[in-house]
């Protein structure tokens, strides 16, 4: 988890992003910082984070269209949403069952947070489909 803040940082980015990645924090914690082969679906995630997973999560890959990445996150955001918040675009807030998004450690919710920084460290100021996302991921 540590490892996991440090890549987090970014405090630039704002109160909404620091308290995003406290939030993700205390999840861990409450999981007992648990290890799970579970993971978020890789059908729709961007090609990025596959290419980050298999070197160790170590540096930052190559995103040469930061607009197509971000297309590609959303997309991949809405694909591993339960499918009663699917239904309409924005996506309901509204409560129902999350089991199977519910996944600690490496391979659950980080690499969603991971998307959403390496988004923003591509673009000069905070765009409203960033603000957007950041939103949603904050309200799951």
């Amino acid at each position: 988890v540590k490892k996991a803040e440090r890549l987090l940082a970014a405090e630039s980015f704002g109160p909404a992003w620091i308290a995003l990645v406290a939030e993700w924090r205390l999840r861990e914690e409450q999981t007992g910082f648990a290890t799970s082969m579970k993971s978020h679906s890789a059908k729709a995630r961007p090609a990025q984070v596959g290419a980050w997973v298999q070197r160790a999560r170590a540096g930052t890959p190559e995103i040469k269209d930061v607009d197509a990445f971000a297309r590609q996150v959303r997309v991949w955001w809405q694909d591993i949403n339960p499918a009663w918040r699917k239904l309409s675009l924005p996506m309901a807030k509204k409560t129902g069952p999350w089991t199977f998004m519910d996944v600690p450690g490496q391979n659950g919710f980080l690499n969603v947070l991971i998307c959403l920084k390496w988004w923003r460290e591509r673009i000069d100021e905070e765009s409203e489909e960033w603000k957007d996302m950041l939103e949603d991921v904050s309200w799951v």
